[in-house]
């Protein structure tokens, strides 16, 4: 094998801030055999550390979707070698010039990991984490490879920590909700964290709770695998051990999730701290950076123009739980009821389904009013849990960012599902 590139090693962006001693990559080596696979090797000081793999040409990436053939010590934490080796198959995804790339290697301290994680809920704990900087470097795409939306859980990080901003509707909100649970208020979140691109599957819920696989109601030959769970209730997510339990060993955040809960079943399988997101995540990922617009891309919709150019389901574009229930949800196509994840637009941060589609449960117990609060979970209360998002049955006005509401532990809906969340960075 000869030599095909000069030594190239970058520091993660923004290494600086990490608390852990920083990952330095050194003596970066690309060659190529007769095949065109090309070997990849580098020494790491200061492991563990995540590490990913770029290829430049004239100083410019040949961009992830060339470079998605790649296995050995990439997208992953690494650590315990003298040296590390990358395999890339470039002939299966890109046909240029080899003798013009440089491999660039980049290692990320595990408290500043990359903006996306991917949990493969078929593998073994010991090997089911693959870090990736942007979706372009998902093997098989993110919206082509159907596993992202059954067996694997992506999450996307949400730089949130010291950042203040304003939840709630703003005064001028002519949807804004009657009495105090939109109130404006400022909130300075203390972590960042990472939130589920999609909702939670069907399938990605089967693979974990067993003792109650056929949880959702409406499903329709295929297309179940991708459609969000839903007729969940808080309790049994995080609170209980089974569908029927209510509260009786509760287990408040942040205390560890009530064994035999999905989520303790999940945490068991995966080896990773997923919780719910707070009522204050959950609003911070949904706006994107968008502050006060109500729909997170700068787009003002109203309730007539949200039937053409929705952001995600409700009542005028397949929501309608009238006419699901006339045609008996385990018979409703993808187009009737639930939509399968991920069928509209994403947000800004390309999270789907933030608007609509099936409601998402929080962390929180429901308060009315959240005036002089600080975006901290709310531990205490006996009647609701917090609601996010809206249901696919709803009409626009309850699709809003800061549109919450709340309903009992307890209670399950066919519109009703959630999606994962956790804090950044890892154990």
């Amino acid at each position: 094998m000869k030599n095909m590139t000069n030594f190239v090693s970058l520091f993660a962006f923004g290494a600086a801030l990490s608390t852990f001693a920083d990952p330095t990559v050194q003596s970066v080596n690309m060659a190529q055999a007769d095949d065109r696979t090309v070997t990849v090797t580098y020494t790491l000081s200061e492991a563990p550390a995540v590490v990913t793999l770029d290829i430049i040409t004239n100083g410019v990436s040949i961009g992830g979707e060339n470079i998605q053939y790649v296995t050995g010590d990439v997208n992953k934490k690494v650590s315990g070698k003298e040296t590390y080796t990358i395999t890339w198959r470039p002939d299966f995804s890109w046909q240029g010039n080899l003798a013009a790339a440089q491999a660039v290697v980049t290692a990320w301290p595990l408290d500043n990991t990359p903006d996306y994680m991917v949990v493969d809920l078929t593998a073994s704990k010991t090997d089911n984490v693959r870090y990736y900087a942007s979706t372009n470097f998902f093997p098989g795409g993110l919206m082509a490879n159907r596993k992202y939306r059954t067996t694997s859980i992506v999450m996307r990080k949400i730089l949130a920590k010291g950042v203040t901003w304003w939840m709630g509707s703003s005064d001028g909100d002519g949807n804004r909700s009657t009495g105090a649970k939109e109130v404006r208020h400022q909130v300075t979140l203390t972590n960042n964290y990472y939130i589920g691109v999609f909702e939670v599957s069907q399938t990605q819920w089967t693979l974990v709770q067993t003792a109650r696989l056929n949880a959702a109601q409406f499903y329709w030959g295929g297309d179940r695998a991708m459609r969000p769970v839903e007729n969940v209730c808080y309790n049994e997510i995080r609170m209980a051990a089974n569908s029927t339990s209510a509260n009786a060993n509760a287990k408040e955040w942040p205390e560890a999730p009530y064994a035999g809960s999905y989520l303790d079943l999940l945490r068991a399988k995966t080896d990773i701290d997923f919780d719910l997101p707070s009522d204050a995540e959950w609003e911070y990922a949904c706006r994107a950076g968008h502050g006060d617009n109500e729909w997170n891309n700068g787009v003002a919709y109203t309730s007539s123009t949200l039937a053409s150019t929705a952001p995600g389901r409700h009542n005028q574009n397949g929501g309608n739980n009238t006419t699901a229930s006339s045609m008996g949800y385990a018979n409703c196509p993808a187009s009737i009821g639930t939509a399968i994840c991920g069928t509209y637009a994403p947000n800004d941060w390309g999270l789907y389904d933030m608007h609509g589609n099936v409601g998402e449960w929080c962390l929180d117990w429901y308060q009315d009013s959240l005036a002089g609060t600080d975006g901290s979970v709310i531990t205490t209360g006996s009647g609701n849990r917090v609601r996010r998002s809206g249901l696919g049955s709803d009409g626009a006005v309850h699709l809003r960012s800061a549109a919450r509401t709340g309903n009992a532990p307890t209670f399950r809906h066919s519109f009703i599902g959630f999606r994962l969340a956790c804090r950044a960075g890892l154990k």
